[in-house]
């Protein structure tokens, strides 16, 4: 087996915040401190772990969001469907990891670091920031992952060696248990392993040694995979309300780039799909996209999307965007690839016609 993992350090912030930019920096707080923070907050010194008081003393004007778990679970949900278009096989570790068994993937997709490289593109696309590793083991590889180390390591004898120089805070043990391991000198994985294993465990438990052995491979770690939905619905929230419905193609890109791996999962495509605008007082408008061939390829869906906004009249200020589409269809053989609807030729006509509608209207195309 060889598992890919990958790790979205920025989930919190990410989660509520990837629709587009907001004028201010940006930072996520819990009732204690900074949770994550965007790139202007760090450039202005704010940190993860820092007190909310200190970060706004460096930061005046920054925009302080408290954390949504919900939100975040959903967005992780979100991706595990987007992923299955790489196994089927993808298991979810809660709060802000996706692990992958990819190791029947290969034949198929191409090499692992092929696979890995897809992976953080197409979260990248989506607003997301990944860090992927792979291992022999699901444990091993969330590790390296969560330590920054995106190795991609095949053998059992390589991945021991890895393991043993990663801190002890990919372990998840709480920060008691590493400051009293730190005062006999253990600070990495591989110092726990130098310890005899009997006083280690009556001290610290069963737990911690267990879960290392998981890692090595030493024990099963078995995992339930993601099971994805019949029909697809993700939800973007907008961190400032937005005017201008030309505007809104950004965040719509991101969740038409998750569609297509769901769909590309579920080896199908639409012949519809519809775009809610969410504005003040629960009030919403609707935008319809229907498609003369079921397509799923994010690129040509958001061009006919623009095409749509260029002449949709906002009533009101949209606050979050929610893409739906159902009747889930069958795609050509062809089609079904890493990268989806690639090849063109025959295609090329229906596309056309789309547009066409897209721009003019439905009605307004005959034949």
């Amino acid at each position: 087996m060889l598992w890919l993992a990958l790790f979205f350090p920025n989930l919190p912030l990410e989660a509520i915040a990837r629709g587009a930019p907001t004028p201010a920096p940006l930072a996520v707080a819990d009732t204690r401190a900074i949770v994550a923070c965007d790139g202007r907050a760090r450039h202005r010194g704010v940190r993860p772990g820092m007190a909310l008081a200190a970060a706004r003393a460096l930061a005046r004007d920054l925009d302080v969001r408290e954390r949504d778990p919900a939100a975040e679970t959903e967005a992780l949900l979100g991706l595990a469907g987007w992923a299955g278009r790489f196994t089927p096989s993808v298991a979810l570790e809660l709060p802000d990891a996706l692990l992958l068994e990819i190791g029947g993937s290969l034949r198929i997709l191409g090499a692992a670091a092929r696979i890995a490289a897809a992976a953080r593109a197409g979260a990248a696309a989506m607003g997301f920031t990944a860090l992927a590793a792979c291992a022999p083991t699901a444990r091993g590889a969330s590790w390296l992952a969560r330590a920054g180390v995106e190795a991609l390591i095949e053998s059992p004898a390589a991945l021991a060696g890895r393991i043993a120089a990663l801190p002890l805070a990919v372990t998840g043990c709480d920060a008691a248990t590493r400051e009293a391991l730190a005062a006999i000198g253990a600070r990495a994985v591989g110092d726990l392993l130098a310890l005899p294993r009997d006083g280690l465990a009556r001290r610290f438990g069963q737990g911690l040694l267990d879960a290392i052995d998981r890692a090595l491979g030493r024990l099963p770690d078995p995992r339930g995979f993601h099971v994805p939905p019949p029909a697809f619905r993700a939800t973007l929230d907008l961190a400032a309300e937005v005017t201008q419905a030309g505007a809104l193609v950004f965040a719509a890109h991101r969740l038409l780039v998750q569609m297509e791996g769901y769909l590309v999962a579920r080896s199908g495509g639409v012949r519809r799909f519809v775009l809610a605008l969410a504005h003040r007082e629960g009030r919403a408008s609707e935008i319809a996209v229907g498609l003369v061939a079921p397509g799923r390829d994010a690129a040509h869906l958001t061009h006919l999307l623009r095409e749509r906004l260029a002449s949709f009249p906002l009533p009101e200020p949209v606050r979050s965007l929610t893409l739906a589409a159902d009747g889930i269809v069958p795609v050509a053989g062809e089609s079904l690839a890493l990268f989806a609807d690639a090849t063109r030729g025959a295609e090329d006509w229906p596309r056309l016609v789309e547009r066409l509608r897209a721009r003019l209207g439905a009605g307004a195309v005959h034949g």
